[in-house]
C-alpha cells in the first residue's frame, strides 16, 4: 500500500463533545479556556499564555499589544511562511529579512548579527518542521540591541532547547492548533509571554473577538472530517494515490495538489474569532496525550536518518541539549522534483513549498542564498507516529532505491 504524506485525525471526542456542548450551553464560554491557558504556560515554562483564534492572528495581536509606531523595524528570516512577513509590512512596520543557515533551516544567527541595528525593534525566529533554531545565539543578539524576540512556534511544540522550551526563550512565542499541528484543536492557537501586563493586554484583545457561531463548527468538523477521510490509509489508497499519480506533472493543478503553502493563503480570512470552551476541552485532552506520539515521532525521525544520514542532508539541530520533535522529518535534495515523482511512484508520498523564499516581499531585487536554495531543495519524508517501523524502513528504502537510479547530481 501506498504511504501519504501526512495522517490527519480529528481530535478525539470531536463530535461528541461538539453535541454535548451544545446541549449544556459550554460550546462557546466556559472554564475551560482559562484552564487551558494555565495548563500550557505551565507546559512551555512561561509566566502567561493566552488563547487566540489563529498563530497569525496572535501575532497581529502581539504587534497591537507591543503599540510599535509605523516604520518600526521587523526582522524575519527569509525562508518561512510568507504571512509571516507579510502581516509585518501590511501593519506599516519596515520590513528586513535575514538568510537562514541550512542545517536548522532557522535564521542564520551570523545574518542577523549583520542586520541588527539600534533601529530594530522586533526580531521574528521560526522554529521550522519541528526543529528548534538556534534560538540560543539569536537570543542574546537580540538582548544585546534591547530589541524584543517573538518565537513563531506554530510547528515547534514540545520542543526545547537546554531544557527551555520553545516560546520560553523569547519575550512571546505564538502556537498553531492547525489540523495538522502537534496539538490540533480545528484551528485557533496560543500566544506565550512573559510580561504579566502584556498579556493581559493581549488577552483583552483575544477576548473582544466575535463569538464563532454552528456555521462555523458545521464547517470546521466536516472539513476536519473530511481530511480524515482521505488521509485514512484504505481511502488515500483508493482514490487520492490514483489522483495523485494521474495529476503527477499536470502542471499547475497538480502543483497545487503536491504543494503545502499556497499564494492566496496569506489572508487573515477564516483565521479570526473568539477562541471556544469546545475547542478548549479538546486541547486540554491532546495536553494530556501528547507526550507518546511526539515520542513516536521523534523516533521515526532517528530511524530515517540513521538509515540515509551518509546520502540524505536532513534539517537537524545537532547543538548540545537540543530536543527536536520533527513535526515534518525535512530533507535537501538539490533535485527536489525529480525525487519526489519518483517516490510517488514507489508508493510514498511526499509534501514540499510549505515553506518559501520570501524575498519577493522586499523592494528591489535582494538576494538570499540558503532561503533560494532551501525553496528548490526541501522535501517532506512521510514519518507521523502511525506508520510502523517496517513502513518507516519502507519510506528509506524507496529513497535509496530513487537516488542510486537519479546519481549523485539527485543527492
Amino acid at each position: 500500500m501506498a504511504i501519504a504524506r501526512q495522517r490527519i485525525h480529528l481530535p478525539p471526542g470531536g463530535w461528541r463533545r461538539a453535541i454535548s456542548g451544545l446541549i449544556t450551553g459550554t460550546l462557546w464560554n466556559g472554564a475551560e479556556v482559562d484552564r487551558l491557558e494555565r495548563a500550557f504556560a505551565d507546559f512551555i515554562g512561561a509566566p502567561e499564555a493566552v488563547a487566540v483564534p489563529s498563530g497569525r492572528a496572535g501575532l497581529s495581536f502581539i504587534f497591537s499589544a507591543l503599540g510599535l509606531e509605523p516604520g518600526a523595524e521587523v526582522i524575519c528570516s527569509a525562508f518561512g511562511y510568507p504571512v509571516v512577513p507579510h502581516l509585518a509590512k501590511s501593519l506599516g512596520f519596515e520590513l528586513r529579512l535575514v538568510d537562514c543557515e541550512l542545517e536548522t533551516l532557522g535564521m542564520d544567527p551570523a545574518a542577523l548579527s549583520a542586520a541588527i541595528t539600534d533601529r530594530t525593534r522586533v526580531v521574528i525566529a521560526t522554529h521550522l518542521y519541528g526543529v528548534p533554531c538556534q534560538v540560543r545565539e539569536i537570543a542574546e543578539i537580540v538582548e544585546a540591541h534591547g530589541a524584543i524576540l517573538i518565537e513563531d512556534c506554530a510547528h515547534c511544540f514540545g520542543a526545547s532547547v537546554d531544557g527551555r522550551r520553545a516560546g520560553a526563550w523569547g519575550s512571546f512565542g505564538y502556537f498553531s492548533f492547525e489540523t495538522s499541528k502537534p496539538i490540533n484543536t480545528m484551528g485557533g492557537g496560543m500566544v506565550t509571554i512573559a510580561d504579566p501586563d502584556i498579556a493581559r493586554r493581549v488577552r483583552e484583545v483575544a477576548r473582544s473577538e466575535p463569538n464563532k457561531n454552528l456555521s462555523w463548527l458545521a464547517k470546521r468538523l466536516f472539513k476536519t472530517t473530511f481530511e480524515a477521510t482521505v488521509t485514512n490509509p484504505l481511502v488515500f489508497n483508493l482514490g487520492v494515490y490514483p489522483a495523485l499519480r494521474l495529476l503527477e506533472g499536470k502542471g499547475e493543478e497538480g502543483e497545487r495538489f503536491a504543494s503545502g503553502y499556497q499564494r492566496d493563503e496569506v489572508t487573515m480570512q477564516g483565521r479570526l474569532g473568539r477562541f471556544t470552551n469546545y475547542q478548549a476541552t479538546l486541547g486540554l485532552r491532546q495536553m494530556n496525550t501528547s507526550r507518546g506520539l511526539l515520542d513516536r515521532r521523534v523516533a521515526h525521525a532517528r530511524r530515517l536518518m540513521d538509515r540515509l544520514g551518509d546520502t540524505v542532508h536532513f534539517q537537524r539541530n545537532d547543538q548540545p541539549a537540543v530536543d527536536s520533535n520533527y513535526m515534518l522529518v525535512t530533507a535537501l535534495f538539490p533535485e527536489m522534483r525529480r525525487v519526489a515523482r519518483e517516490l510517488l511512484l514507489r508508493g510514498v508520498d511526499t509534501k514540499h513549498h510549505y515553506m518559501r523564499n520570501c524575498s519577493g516581499l522586499l523592494d528591489g531585487e535582494v538576494s538570499f542564498p540558503n532561503a533560494e536554495r532551501a525553496e528548490r531543495e526541501v522535501l517532506h519524508l512521510p514519518a507521523y507516529p502511525e506508520l510502523s517501523d517496517g513502513q518507516i524502513d519502507r519510506v528509506a528504502g524507496a529513497v535509496e532505491q530513487v537516488l542510486a537510479t537519479l546519481g549523485a547530481e539527485a543527492r
